[in-house]
Order: structure tokens, then C-alpha cells, then sequence
């Protein structure tokens, strides 16, 4: 199958029928809205992106099969992409421009398919919807077909992105058609990215103070320090660590409890945040204020800014091969990677890397001089999103 063929209605609905009915016996699912229903493609949705699953989530209650942007490294494996090129999804490097996924959005157009957009770029950590990509306001006015927004609630909250296990609570589903073919027409790409922006906000855990609805699973805070890396009583970078429903500081003991709502109790020391939200823009604005002292946050953050981890590389759509093992280490304005087999030193200056990005939690993404690199951080408790932030808030402080 492809772009241009759709797959058998019969064999789609069986397939749909079959998911849906797995995931409904996992969440409790309830469909706000649907103006999906009796619409005639081609149309565009756009969602938020908030749990591995949102795709299914939405075309299991979407009557099309749908055409998927996915993340170009996907197609690299090569079972994958035998399903994704059946499903006629569309390759899309995160993150870069890339003039071949907008012809085959025009040929999905063309072809009268629906076409499946998450305009974050990568889900969400915290539950609040990432800032999006600019892009997506211009690929509206150019496409000139309804828009669906889709708005997802209580899916960050049954799956963390951060987490080991799935919870079981609500999802609520939204499906609505902000925009007919021609009530665009006459905006600005910057009022349409304005609109959408607004379209698509949500912050999980304000609703969930709204809703208080319980997510119950096993080990509730398991790996939240690949989200939480600095404690907020001691303000040690990389001391917490994670067990069962509780997070606790190494260092000063400081401790609280992840709770089946996604809000902490206190166990030992005062609640500072009552939302991994809170504690992130927190230990954000704490990583900034340190990496504006080179110093200082070499001295602090020597230890941490270490991890063992093995490259990948990939060139055209190859597979990714193992390039070597070693240890990733900081540096002011570059990464530095040193293999263990003969010590050799790679460096990455942070300028010069495009489509940087994490893949799942782990798996740290970006093109250096148009090669595609990926460490691994395969220890279950290394923050990759530790990694991200700084560079990403390294660069920004290098342009001012």
C-alpha cells in the first residue's frame, strides 16, 4: 500500500476494531466530539502529542485510515517500515525542513486521504503542549483543506514519558473542525500559528486539579528522575532516584510521593511543587542560571554531564550501525564523546547540530555535517532530557 492506495476497508476496520477494543479494555475512553464523522477527505488533523499510542488513539475513532507524519529514524527499521509504508505514513526528519514530506502531504491531498499531524514535534514530558512548529501554520495555508484538531486529555497521565509503567484511568478524546477550506484564506501565516497554538494548548495536571481523576498502575514514580534531575531542597544536580510510588534525594534525603492523581505528597522535607510541571520550569530556570557561570556549572555538574553510552550512525536511509561504545562528556560549547576501544575523541559542537531531538526516552538524536548520530543512554535512570536542555539552553544563550 502507499500514499495513493489506501488500505482494504475491510482489513482497516478489523484491524481498528481490534485495537480499539484493546485499548478501551486498558483506559477508560470517552469521545467528547467527533466531526470526523461524515467528513469527506482529504482533511488535515492535528493533536497534541502526549503518549506513544496517540495515533492509534486517534485513528481507532476516525472512519479513514489515516496518513501519519512519523519520524524518519522509524523508517530506518526495516519490519517498520513495511507497516508504515502499508499505512501510507509520511517520513518527516524532526525538526528540519524537509521538502519531500510536503510533496507527500500534497500527494495525500491529491489522493484524497486523511493526513495525521502532531505539530509538537515529540510528545510532551510534563504535560503541557511543547512549544510547535512553525512550519505546521504554513503547511495549513498551502494545503487549503479542513482542519480537525484533536485534543487529547488524561493520556500524558496514563503514560508518562518519562515512566516504566502504564496507568489506568480517563482519557477524554476531542475531535473538532476548527477550520473549513476556506475560512483561512485571507489570514497570515502568523495569526494561523497564533490560532493553532491556542488550538492545541493543555496543561495535564491543571485539568487534572479540575477532574481529580485516579491513574492506578504499579511503581507510579519508576524513572522520574529522567524527567526531575535537581533537587529542590539541596539543589544537587543528579542525586534523585526513583522507587516504587516515591522519589528521594541521595544526597539530603529529601523525599515525596507520586500519588495515582500525578501530584506529589511529602514524605521528608517541605512539598515545594505539587506537579512534575512545577518542578521542571523550576529546575529549567535553575539549569539556565548555572550554565550562565561556565564555571560553576562545570563544578557542579562535572559528575553528572558523564554517562556511558554507545554512538549509532546512519547516512541516506540505512539502518543505523554501532559506531562505538564509550563515555558522553560535557563541554561548554560542544559534546564530547570517548570511545573505549582505542580513546578516541569525537566532538560535536552544539552550533553546528540540526534536528536535534529525543527518540522514545532515551535515544538522543541530531545531524552533524548531514550524518545522522544517536547515543544511547541505556542505564534506565539517565536522563537524556537532562542532556537536551542544556544544549538546547546552551545555544540560546550563545546568540545573546
Amino acid at each position: 500500500m502507499s500514499i495513493e492506495r489506501k488500505p482494504g476497508t475491510t482489513i482497516t476496520k478489523w484491524i481498528l476494531s481490534s485495537v480499539r477494543a484493546y485499548l478501551e479494555s486498558k483506559s477508560h475512553i470517552v469521545i467528547e466530539r467527533n466531526d470526523t464523522i461524515g467528513l469527506e477527505p482529504p482533511y488535515l488533523i492535528l493533536a497534541n502529542h502526549v503518549n506513544n499510542w496517540d495515533p492509534l488513539f486517534i485513528n481507532c475513532y476516525v472512519e479513514e485510515p489515516i496518513c501519519f507524519v512519523a519520524g524518519e529514524p522509524l523508517f530506518r527499521n526495516p519490519l517498520l517500515r513495511a507497516l508504515l509504508n502499508w499505512t501510507g505514513a509520511i517520513a518527516k526528519t524532526k525538526f528540519k525542513n524537509d521538502l519531500s514530506t510536503i510533496k507527500d502531504m500534497m500527494r495525500a491531498k491529491k489522493n484524497k486521504r486523511v493526513i495525521g499531524l502532531f505539530p509538537e514535534g515529540n510528545r510532551t514530558w510534563d504535560g503541557v503542549t511543547e512549544p510547535l512548529i512553525f512550519a505546521t501554520a504554513k503547511l495549513i495555508k498551502a494545503l487549503h483543506i479542513p482542519v480537525i484538531i484533536v485534543n487529547i486529555r488524561g493520556g500524558y497521565l496514563t503514560m508518562p514519558r518519562w515512566a516504566k509503567h502504564p496507568r489506568k484511568g480517563l482519557i477524554s478524546i476531542s475531535f473538532t473542525k476548527h477550520w473549513d477550506t476556506a475560512d483561512l484564506a485571507d489570514e497570515s501565516v502568523d495569526s494561523i500559528y497564533e490560532k493553532l497554538t491556542d488550538a492545541l494548548a493543555h496543561d495535564e495536571l491543571k485539568w487534572q486539579k479540575q477532574v481529580m481523576q485516579p491513574y492506578k498502575g504499579r511503581a507510579l514514580a519508576q524513572y522520574l528522575e529522567r524527567l526531575l534531575f535537581i533537587c529542590p531542597h539541596c539543589t544537587k544536580p543528579g542525586e534523585l532516584r526513583s522507587s516504587g510510588h516515591r522519589l528521594r534525594c541521595d544526597h539530603c534525603a529529601y523525599a515525596v510521593r507520586y500519588t495515582p492523581y500525578g501530584l506529589f505528597d511529602k514524605l521528608h522535607g517541605p512539598l515545594y511543587f505539587s506537579t512534575v510541571r512545577e518542578w521542571n520550569v523550576w529546575q529549567l530556570e535553575q539549569l539556565e542560571h548555572s550554565l550562565l557561570d561556565p564555571k560553576q556549572h562545570m563544578q557542579q555538574w562535572a559528575p553528572v554531564m558523564r554517562d556511558p553510552v554507545p554512538l549509532y550512525t546512519a547516512e541516506g536511509s540505512a539502518p543505523f550501525q554501532l559506531f562505538a561504545e564509550g563515555q558522553l562528556h560535557w563541554k561548554q560549547d560542544r559534546l564530547v564523546f570517548v570511545s573505549d576501544e582505542h580513546a578516541e575523541i569525537f566532538e560535536f559542537p552544539f552550533a553546528q547540530l540540526e534536528g536535534l531531538n529525543i527518540h522514545f526516552h532515551h535515544k538522543l538524536d541530531f545531524y552533524y555535517h548531514h550524518k545522522l548520530y544517536r547515543f544511547i543512554f541505556y542505564v534506565p535512570y539517565t536522563s537524556a532530557y537532562k542532556w537536551l536542555k542544556s544544549i538546547q539552553i546552551s545555544r540560546k544563550l550563545a546568540t545573546l
